[in-house]
């Protein structure tokens, strides 16, 4: 391709030319100009600044005129470019300090505006060159940092690019420079075989020599870790080690106590130990110091936890299901039950929960895993696992029973294709579409993230996606300032009287829903004679337990709150703070039934006022 070469004069003719076509305005000039020098500070006449697109091609070419001057001008400005300055007699530079097209800076040329930068070419060079090896000897790929003595910066070399672990670099400017290497592997080292850029080598560039400077890494470390049972001494059947080191952080696991972690970077690194869902890990801050070639041996112990196992296998095929994501809930008799550990199959289709802390009794509810970067397509529908399959009703999910410091083996979760429920959600009165009213397959438990999508649209649409093939409850829930009711499918107050949708594989199961207006919870907190001003008000269904209205109140300066969105039902009141809690009518009470509370009654679409006097009532939490 020919280069096009303007001279400063031309240039400067061009950005002084306006158009006769008036009353049209002349474009704004916008480039680059400035002087090209020598060391001295001597101006250069006939230095060229090629721009480059890509190392091959050239997009333009601008010299400077008798005064040293360039200007770079009448480019496209939406594109960068590599720019190459050239004079006979001196050493070829790369915009803005670099010996070499791979090192140069990419240029952006301003659209609007001219920027002064001028430039010095020096004479003479050198090259430096070399091969780096790994630990045995052998040929190693890693990038080749060449670093000034006297100033700030650096230009690099790869060894891949001419291979068999060689590096060059030419059009070295005359002087003193230190040498590093670097890779994912083994991080910085510079020239010979040290920690830091005081200890190194520094080595002298002149004018037509090269400087040969071979490195070979430095062997890393290794960690070997024995893993015991804290309460038999018996070796851990799956230990596991993480080091946090600055670039490379080491993971390996092992079998039978022993896990070794090779390729570890050698200083002063925090580690933790885990055993599978059968163990609590440790984490608390463990630290060890490595060298270059050390093995260090440490030895961990490990408290046994509970856990549950089991595997997930297509329900039709019974293939492995890889990416299944599993849900503990307690079900606690009282409330469906917040979610507790989320854990998710292998790509064996193996579920292992734990490590757990205590005894108790446990419900599953089985949903796919989802990528947030890259979604995959949903091949199995949400569940209740039972022993034989799924469902949709909590109340038929069977109830796992851990014991401490066993693991709990159950039958496989066997998982269906999903299907969907769908319709539109009108004002029971009017007819008209209610938008943003979200609709769940659970009672929802006042942190559900991640189903927004399943909220009404401005034509008071709704879709209930990702649903295994079962009779589902659905509940909606209208924000507190609609003045609506919550309420479940079928126009009921609870879980228990709604009414089951059944979900067919594939296909989206139709129900619409008539929103009532919503029954009013008013009162005032106090204790003793003053307000209390600090604090939540919640309602819970007296008959499931489950979250009765728009989650929860805050307590107002003067004592007052209002719960809105109660279908007609009967309900306990929770009062809460970070410092004490208790039911209305009761004494304090922090386990999640409240045993001896005052049932109130709610009617939808009227105001019902009570009075919490909290007095001796309440009483901190029990410490955890």
């Amino acid at each position: 391709m020919r280069s096009l070469r303007f001279t400063g004069a031309v240039a400067a003719a061009l950005l002084a030319t306006t158009t006769l076509a008036a009353p049209a305005r002349a474009a704004e000039p916008s480039g680059y100009t400035g002087v090209v020098r020598t060391e001295a500070g001597e101006p250069i006449q006939g230095a060229c600044l090629t721009l480059f697109r890509t190392e091959t091609t050239v997009a333009a070419e601008f010299c400077t005129d008798a005064d040293g001057r360039y200007t770079i001008t009448g480019v496209p400005t939406d594109v960068t470019y590599k720019v190459r300055i050239q004079a006979t007699g001196y050493r070829t530079r790369w915009w803005f300090d670099s010996p070499n097209y791979f090192n140069g800076e990419s240029l952006w040329i301003p659209s609007t505006s001219v920027i002064e930068q001028d430039l010095t070419l020096g004479v003479g060079a050198g090259t430096i060159r070399g091969r780096i090896t790994d630990e045995l000897g052998a040929a190693a790929d890693a990038t080749v940092y060449v670093a000034p003595v006297d100033r700030h910066g650096e230009f690099r070399a790869y060894t891949w690019h001419l291979g068999d672990g060689r590096y060059e670099i030419d059009n070295v400017a005359p002087g003193q420079y230190r040498i590093f290497i670097n890779d994912n592997r083994h991080g910085i080292q510079w020239v010979p075989q040290k920690d830091n850029r005081e200890d190194a080598t520094v080595f002298t560039v002149t004018d037509g020599a090269t400087v040969v400077v071979d490195e070979q890494w430095r062997p890393l470390g290794t960690v070997e870790v024995t893993v015991t049972d804290a309460d038999t001494g018996a070796p851990v059947p799956h230990p596991c080690v993480y080091i946090r080191s600055t670039i490379n952080d080491g993971t390996a696991c092992g079998a039978d106590g022993l896990v070794r972690v090779t390729d570890v970077q050698p200083g002063d690194w925090e580690y933790t130990v885990s055993g599978g869902a059968t163990y609590f890990g440790v984490d608390d801050g463990r630290r060890l110091r490595v060298g270059h070639g050390e093995t260090v041996r440490l030895t961990a112990q490990l408290a046994r936890g509970a856990a549950i196992t089991t595997t997930i296998v297509d329900a039709a095929t019974g293939q492995p299901v890889p990416a299944m994501c599993v849900t503990l809930i307690v079900p606690t008799g009282f409330g469906q039950g917040a979610p507790g550990t989320r854990t998710c199959s292998d790509d064996s289709g193996v579920l292992a929960i734990g490590p757990l802390t205590s005894s108790g009794k446990y419900q599953l509810y089985a949903k796919q895993g989802r990528n947030p970067f890259q979604p995959p397509p949903i091949l199995y529908g949400d569940q209740w696992v039972t022993a034989n399959g799924g469902t949709g009703d909590q109340r038929q999910a069977t109830i796992v029973t851990v014991t401490p410091k066993r693991t709990t083996a159950i039958p496989p979760i066997r998982v269906d294709r999903p299907g969907a429920i769908g319709g539109v959600i009108r004002d029971a009165a009017t007819g008209a579409p209610v938008a943003g009213v979200c609709a769940y397959p659970f009672a929802y438990f006042g942190d559900s993230r991640g189903m927004e999508r399943n909220c009404s649209n401005a034509q008071g649409q709704y879709t209930v996606n990702d649903l295994g093939p079962y009779d589902w409850p659905i509940e909606f829930t209208p924000n507190s300032g609609s003045g609506y009711a919550w309420q479940w499918a079928g126009g009921a107050a609870d879980r228990f009287d709604a009414r089951l949708t059944r979900v067919t594989a594939g296909q989206t199961a139709p129900l619409d829903a008539q929103l009532v207006k919503g029954g009013v919870l008013a009162g005032t907190v106090t204790n003793g004679s003053s307000v209390v001003d600090l604090g939540y008000v919640w309602s819970y269904n007296a008959r499931t337990g489950d979250l009765a209205s728009a989650s929860f109140a805050n307590i107002r300066h003067d004592g007052t709150f209002e719960l809105r969105g109660h279908p007609s039902q009967s309900v306990y009141v929770r009062y809460m703070s970070e410092t004490s809690g208790c039911w209305y009518g009761t004494a304090p009470d922090w386990v999640p039934r409240p045993a001896r509370a005052r049932p109130v009654t709610v009617t939808a679409g009227a105001t019902t006022t009570i009075a919490m006097d909290m007095g001796r009532t309440c009483a901190p939490p029990p410490r955890i």
